[in-house]
């Protein structure tokens, strides 16, 4: 398998907990790279035999396949791994891929799964490497000195990546990565990102920011219709930060965009929250943050419903 022709490789790493948002950017990848073959290559723990089956089932039922790639499932488990609603070990899997994948994959694009994919990503995977190994958007970071990152804008977000494989194995970026991890525990805010920063600083090329949106770059004061601006060159957008979509209290307003290629998975992963509970606080809550999403969007509608 190579990137030439009409095939695009694209990595993705999860275990049993992230089925449905894995899906959910599956079909969002599906819908806009259509004239793209497009081959998934899955590092995965946690999933029952049929679970892997209706993935692969529903890869080629859009033209698409899936290579699955199995680690112990001992990796990354003496890995430091802060408390969080949302990490797991699973988020160090990445490191993986370049060792794992056929020597014939030339150039892939990693991809976390709290993302969607709204446009073509052929462009991204023709860019030029310019002999880097990786190519990635920086993130919302001034420095990190304890990294060896001391210029503003020289911090990369590791939920997109764009990967020369050839070039990351000569590197030994992998090898590298795990070492940091290993020795410097005490330095991790973002544990897998950080140790990938510290060991690619000033070696990584910086890509245009329209191929992985975060959720500090999402106007904040704008309706709804002015949003669609911000989205018209919006390749990748990335569910950062604990807003995600499928949590009960989550406030992006980009969350629907997620909701709409829910729709299109298999029924059964359908779940649109993952924390829902029917606590009192937490509903008033919520109800809270739709009405001021309503009220934005919508002001004229919002003012004649109070009016009643």
């Amino acid at each position: 398998m190579s990137t030439s022709g009409s095939r695009i490789h694209i990595a993705i790493a999860f275990d049993e907990n992230y089925l449905t948002p894995v899906y959910t950017l599956l079909a969002s990848v599906f819908d806009n790279n259509t004239q793209d073959t497009v081959v998934i290559h899955a590092i995965v723990t946690g999933l029952t035999a049929e679970q892997r089956e209706e993935v692969q089932q529903y890869t080629v039922a859009h033209n698409s396949t899936v290579c699955y790639y199995d680690i112990e499932e001992s990796f990354a488990q003496d890995f430091v791994l802060p408390p969080t609603l949302w990490w797991t070990a699973s988020i160090y899997y990445r490191l993986m891929f370049p060792m794992v994948l056929p020597a014939a994959v030339d150039k892939f694009l990693y991809l976390d799964t709290d993302i969607i994919v709204l446009g073509r990503l052929r462009a991204l995977l023709a860019t030029d490497m310019q002999g880097l190994p990786v190519a990635a958007v920086r993130d919302f970071v001034d420095a990190r000195p304890e990294l060896g990152i001391h210029a503003p804008n020289s911090y990369f977000n590791s939920g997109v990546l764009l990967i020369d494989r050839a070039e990351w194995v000569r590197q030994e970026v992998t090898e590298k990565v795990i070492d940091f991890i290993r020795n410097n525990a005490e330095k991790l805010m973002y544990p897998d990102q950080d140790a990938l920063n510290a060991v690619l600083a000033h070696n990584w090329l910086k890509l245009d920011s329209r191929f992985n949106r975060m959720y500090k770059e999402i106007p904040k004061d704008q309706p709804r219709k002015q949003l669609r601006e911000f989205l018209r060159d919006t390749v990748i957008l990335h569910y950062t930060t604990q807003h995600k979509p499928w949590a009960m209290l989550g406030e992006n307003r980009l969350r629907d965009l997620y909701f709409g290629y829910l729709e299109r998975i298999p029924r059964k992963y359908r779940r649109r929250y993952d924390d829902f509970e029917w606590n009192r606080h937490k509903v008033r809550k919520m109800i809270e943050i739709r009405l001021g999403e309503l009220a934005l969007n919508c002001p004229a509608v919002f003012t004649q419903w109070l009016k009643r």
